[in-house]
Order: C-alpha cells, then structure tokens, then sequence
C-alpha cells in the first residue's frame, strides 16, 4: 500500500467507527489497527474510558490520547532497558512532544471543550447532566466529532509511518 493509502484506510475506518460507535477514543485506534497490527485489542478495548475527554471528564480529547498511547507503543522503550539507559525516554518523549504540538496546530487544542466550542460553538461539560443531555440531543454531533477523529488518525498514521 502507498503512504496515501494507508492514511485513506485509517482515517476512513476511524470516522465509520465514530460515526457507527459515537466513541472518539476507540474508534481512533480501530482506524490505527486496520493497518498497524501492533495496536492490541485489550488496548483498543481499554481505550472506551478516554472518551468525551478522559473519562466523560471534559479534559484531554480522547482522540489526542489515544494517539498518544499508539506512539507510546511504538517509541517509547521497555521500563527495564530505559531504566539501563536513560537516554531512551528521549525518543518517546520527543515523539510525544512532536504529535502535540502538530494536533495543536492542525485543531486548535488538545482539550475536548475547546474542540467543541470550535465545532459546535460552545462547550458541554461532561459531569454536568443537564450539557450531557443538551449535547447528545446534538443528531450529528458523532459526524462532527468524526472530522476531528479522522484528521488526528491520519496525523498519527503519518507520524507511525514516518520511521
């Protein structure tokens, strides 16, 4: 497959899943794992607590933190040989640092809420029933978090593919 078809593949299964599942975090490595097989299951099935910003917390998009946890996997080092050589964490440090400051770029925010009042001109606070309430009587509101969710699976996509 080429570079462009690959990013086509994750970001086409990641913004179905969204769409499908309304689940921002899993759905980004669901698009991941169609093409990169180091994504694990357990990983992809633990992933559902990110949603709606850490935990329905209204904290760090769940997009953003999934992406974080697949370069993890992939650049940052065994706990027993960075503890050997330190130097190690630089790598998946420096990786890290990179993607959050390229999805700051291309979304404006790492924070759920921000990324909300940039689709939807406002904020819904996830611990508050009544934003809850208002937010899910949103009907698209899935398609508009799947644009969000398809451009970050093929940012990370890109930054997997680069090495």
């Amino acid at each position: 497959m080429t570079k462009a078809e690959i990013l086509d593949l994750v970001g086409k299964t990641a913004r179905e899943a969204q769409i499908r599942d309304d689940v921002c975090s899993r759905s980004t490595l669901l698009g991941l794992a169609a093409y990169f097989d180091f994504i694990p299951e357990d990983m992809i099935r633990a992933s559902f607590s990110l949603c709606g910003g850490a935990g329905a917390s209204s904290g760090s998009c769940g997009t953003y933190t999934c992406g974080l946890l697949a370069l993890g996997l992939k650049y940052n080092a065994p706990v027993e040989e960075e503890l050997k050589n330190p130097e190690l964490q630089e790598k998946g440090q420096a990786k890290f640092m990179e993607f959050r400051d390229r999805f700051i770029k291309e979304m404006g925010s790492t924070l759920c809420p921000e990324l909300q009042k940039k689709i939807f001109g406002r904020s819904y606070i996830f611990t508050n029933p009544k934003d809850c309430e208002e937010y899910f009587k949103i009907t698209d509101h899935n398609v508009k978090c799947a644009e969000v969710v398809e451009k970050a699976t093929r940012l990370i996509a890109e930054m997997l593919l680069e090495d």
